[in-house]
């Protein structure tokens, strides 16, 4: 079975395991936002223009990515041109927040947010955001677990639990050309 796999992955550059596929995680354009209020309140979420449950932070649906195990990972702003808010959800398959970071920056001290994917992997997403020449990675690790402290202007919307989202600086420099 394994050798079978292997040579599967030669021929269509796909590993499978399971009834998974291991490859890039894809743009989509499923998810929606329903009545997105300037007023901080949280937007409903929706799938293929059917309401969810879900409540996201933010006003504007910048990226959505569908990812293997059928869940998503979205990228939201406040669209506000001062003090910028990006606001990442990790979906499960079911559309429940499985985990959530965001980061903000005063206009003074980085200027607004304007969100550049750059390259995209199975697990992993590098992108700018502020207008620091920063790239950040963020990845998405199979399990939760308990995380070191993010980058400065990152937090996780729930401080004190197990996360799979991870962002670190990749690295300082043409991050915003």
């Amino acid at each position: 079975l394994f050798c079978i796999s292997i040579f599967q992955y030669f021929i269509t550059g796909k590993f499978t395991r399971g009834n998974y596929c291991w490859s890039d995680m894809r743009p989509t354009t499923r998810y929606s936002l329903i009545d997105p209020r300037p007023d901080n309140q949280p937007a409903l979420l929706a799938r293929n223009r059917q309401a969810l449950a879900t409540k996201v932070d933010g006003i504007n649906l910048e990226a959505q990515f569908e990812l293997n195990d059928g869940g998503g990972l979205l990228w939201l702003t406040d669209d506000s041109p001062y003090d910028e808010g990006l606001h990442v959800y990790l979906l499960g398959p079911n559309d429940t927040i499985k985990d959530a970071l965001e980061a903000g920056v005063f206009f003074g001290l980085g200027g607004p947010g304007v969100l550049k994917i750059k390259k995209t992997g199975e697990d992993w997403v590098e992108f700018a955001f502020f207008l620091n020449g920063a790239l950040y990675r963020l990845e998405i690790a199979q399990k939760a677990r308990l995380r070191l402290p993010l980058p400065t202007g990152w937090r996780y919307k729930h401080r004190f639990s197990k996360h799979q989202l991870r962002v670190d600086e990749a690295r300082t420099s043409e991050a915003n050309v």
